[in-house]
């Protein structure tokens, strides 16, 4: 089975334990635009956009998707970052009309995949399933919003209070579903995982996402002067790639050149469309084109363009 095909028609996740915060207040869209790499002051209506909420020195201690949504602004993450985003937002939020809540386990999030979602959501939802990648509806206390989040057709469904309609995704085939399916999904897409793939050691740029992530025409943010001499620059030292195994890789294992070390791997999960085992690793510069095989200590490395399903 080739990357293109479909591996599923429609499957459930449930992402509840996601970080969900919430900003409000009259400052609420120029506070996270000031404190973000991507334009939030620009987005249209019903857009959202992904972000990365750098340090001054421009790393990333966060990664998130933010969706405006009326008199707020929602950011939506991997699990367990309020607790370093929160301080670090409230450190900031002194002289500004904002307030911060962490809504993680006041809400709930389901992830719909496959080439039947998209009609199962208009059908039980009642509601125009978004096309465009992080656009969203908002209706009543639920929202829903499309995500390149995996290789898959697939659309994220907030609920910010208990609804009944919950309990239609209970119909969602769910037993074949694990956490080992959703990474190979994340993995196909080349989409990384905040905590494991990136973490507050890396650049910014070392995520290899400035097209989805960063705006570098917005003007000055937190960290700004760190990406745009990296931007001047041209380059990194090292960033995140797919690469490709023969066999199953150890999981954060070091591959090396002449006892140089060239890239750790920092994902991994065998991909039943690709028929291998697959991961992502930060790749050091040199060694980061694409389509080449690099035969280190450990064994041949594909290095592969991400998303691996383009």
């Amino acid at each position: 089975m080739s990357s293109t095909e479909s591996r599923c028609d429609l499957l459930c996740f449930d992402l509840s334990d996601r970080t969900r915060l919430q900003l409000t207040g009259a400052d609420r869209v120029k506070f996270l635009h000031n404190l973000s790499t991507n334009d939030i002051k620009k987005l249209p209506p019903q857009q959202g956009c992904e972000i990365f909420v750098p340090t001054l020195q421009g790393k990333i201690l966060g990664h998130f998707f933010a969706l405006p949504i009326g008199d707020s602004i929602l950011l939506s993450g991997v699990p367990g970052q309020a607790e370093t985003l929160l301080p670090h937002f409230q450190k900031y939020a002194v002289i500004e009309d904002v307030e911060l809540v962490d809504r993680t386990d006041a809400t709930s999030e389901l992830l719909v995949i496959g080439q039947q979602a998209e009609s199962w959501l208009a059908e039980n939802l009642s509601i125009t399933p978004p096309q465009g990648n992080l656009q969203f509806v908002a209706q009543d206390d639920m929202l829903v919003y499309r995500t390149n989040f995996v290789a898959e057709p697939a659309w994220s469904v907030i609920f910010l209070s208990d609804s009944p309609l919950k309990e239609k995704f209970d119909a969602i085939e769910r037993t074949a579903v694990t956490d080992a399916a959703l990474d190979a999904l994340r993995i196909e897409a080349g989409f990384p995982y905040y905590g494991r793939d990136l973490t507050v050691d890396n650049l910014c740029q070392e995520a290899a996402r400035d097209a989805s992530a960063i705006s570098f025409t917005k003007g000055c943010y937190l960290g700004q002067e760190t990406i745009a001499r990296i931007d001047a620059l041209g380059h990194v030292n090292r960033r995140l790639l797919g690469v490709q195994f023969p066999s199953q890789p150890d999981a954060d294992a070091v591959y090396e050149i002449d006892g140089k070390p060239v890239l750790t791997v920092t994902s991994t999960a065998y991909s039943p469309a690709l028929d291998r085992w697959i991961g992502l690793a930060m790749v050091r510069r040199g060694f980061d084109k694409p389509g080449e095989t690099l035969e280190t200590s450990s064994g041949p490395v594909d290095v592969v363009a991400l998303p691996y399903s383009a």
